[in-house]
């Protein structure tokens, strides 16, 4: 019987294809929701669809200054929360507290430079109360990924707490070499 045949490196070969296989699976959206949305629980990991989409915007239809906005699509615990929002993001880079509930005459004397939730939008679960209150705190915003924390409150006096991480596409001219072309 012939010795099976295995020449030099290919071994070494399938491990670093196995290792870069498992090195690209974690790079899906990473996060956690935990918390009650009127009578709902919601409570698991972020769902693989969830999505993030950067272009420009101006901040308010009554400033006129250019920001790059944020489109988050958040889904947790298999779908039981999903969430649409917008974060027109600030200039710094740096940890940022964004208010989820502003009056129109706070949001339009907002300088464009601090950021904002535009959008906030909850399609589920469908029995979801007025959001009253809570913050969206932005960790990191570079040019195709956003990191951060929301803290969400509830009219009924529910709340939930969910963190997320999710890469995803830029097109803003000159945010990146991986710029994805105009919108």
């Amino acid at each position: 019987m012939a010795p099976f045949f295995d020449p030099p490196g290919v071994r070494r070969g399938v491990l670093c294809l196995l290792l870069g296989a498992g090195l690209l699976t974690g790079c899906g959206p990473s996060g956690r929701c935990d918390g009650t949305v009127g009578g709902t629980r919601i409570q698991g990991d972020i769902d693989g669809d969830s999505s993030l989409t950067i272009q420009p915007t101006t901040f308010s239809a009554n400033q006129s200054a250019h920001v790059r906005g944020a489109w988050l699509q958040l889904s947790y615990g298999e779908g039981a929360l999903r969430l649409l929002m917008e974060i027109k993001l600030p200039a710094e880079q740096d940890t940022t507290e964004l208010p989820l509930v502003m009056t129109e005459e706070e949001w339009h004397r907002r300088p464009p430079q601090n950021g904002g939730v535009s959008i906030w939008k909850l399609e589920t679960p469908a029995n979801a109360p007025a959001l009253s209150g809570g913050t969206v705190t932005v960790k990191l915003a570079d040019a195709n990924n956003l990191e951060g924390k929301l803290d969400a409150l509830f009219e009924d006096g529910s709340h939930l707490e969910c963190t997320y991480d999710v890469r995803g596409k830029n097109f803003v001219p000159g945010d990146d070499p991986t710029y994805n072309g105009p919108p």
